[in-house]
């Protein structure tokens, strides 16, 4: 029966999927308002496959329905970042084999450009995991872990037009430790570390500071804040170190949509979502 009296705003949502190696999470969200309708994390048993698991979940009328238009899927498997000027699609499954030739061999390799950085990033996505997903979202949109956050590192930076000198970023995950360094727009440095303790991300942050020349007491160590992962450690042990240590929140780096204060909505899907506002 048609609904009478005021009408209600109806808006599309979206379904964000963020693939990890030992499950992953769905993330229900209105792009028109930015901000999360519903989340969930799936663990995978013992013997269980993501594809599998995948279906099963994504058949649920919660995850599959009308109302839901969109789906973006981020994974988090290994990637690289290429120099656009560098970059050729007809090498890039080439370059990625060549990098990552331990990885599972059912892949799509996959890329995101980002030309305002003049770089890409490429990744890939597991063939049977990517087959369970398309067929609920045949136009679903995959991305890797890196592209989005570091085209928001970008536009921050160039928004808060730092007077202060460089700025590294960091984003301290349980197991790894990401740093990024911009400058005028151009992304002068990313990479991963593994790192399962704080000796470790302190040696990482330390040691690309020096490599990048930068300054003890002029230039600003940026630390991505984490409240799924808080990581207060590490900046007490850089504070010997580095006198500019400066806590970045997500209500900072995403302009205070609803989304940026959901706890268990990691960084980089935020900016996948929220890069347009």
């Amino acid at each position: 029966m048609q609904e009478t009296g005021k009408n209600k705003a109806y808006h599309t949502l979206s379904l964000s999927i963020r693939l990890r190696a030992d499950g992953f999470s769905f993330f229900v969200c209105d792009l028109q308002t930015g901000s999360l309708m519903r989340g969930e994390h799936f663990a995978l048993a013992t013997g269980e496959t993501m594809a599998k698991r995948l279906t099963t979940e994504l058949s649920r009328s919660d995850y599959f329905n009308r109302q839901i238009n969109q789906a973006f899927v981020m994974t988090d498997t290994a990637s690289t970042l290429v120099p656009l000027e560098e970059f050729r699609r007809e090498e890039v499954s080439q370059l990625y084999d060549f990098l990552f030739s331990q990885k599972q061999q059912k892949h799509r390799v996959a890329y995101t450009i980002m030309p305002h950085l003049e770089a890409v990033e490429v990744f890939a996505i597991d063939g049977d995991v990517e087959d369970a997903i398309v067929q609920y979202y045949p136009t679903a949109r995959f991305f890797g872990s890196q592209a989005m956050l570091i085209e928001r590192l970008a536009r921050y930076s160039t928004e808060m037009d730092a007077a202060n000198g460089h700025c590294l970023y960091c984003l301290s995950n349980p197991n790894t430790v990401t740093l990024m360094a911009l400058e005028q727009n151009r992304l002068l440095f990313a990479n991963t570390f593994d790192a399962t303790n704080t000796a470790d991300s302190l040696f990482f942050v330390l040691g690309t500071w020096k490599q990048l020349g930068l300054d003890a007491c002029e230039d600003t160590l940026m630390i991505l804040e984490q409240r799924s992962h808080p990581d207060d450690e590490l900046k007490h042990e850089l504070e010997p170190y580095i006198a500019n240590i400066v806590t970045l929140t997500p209500e900072q780096l995403f302009s205070d949509m609803p989304l940026s204060r959901e706890v268990h909505v990691p960084l980089q899907l935020m900016a996948l979502l929220l890069n347009r506002f």
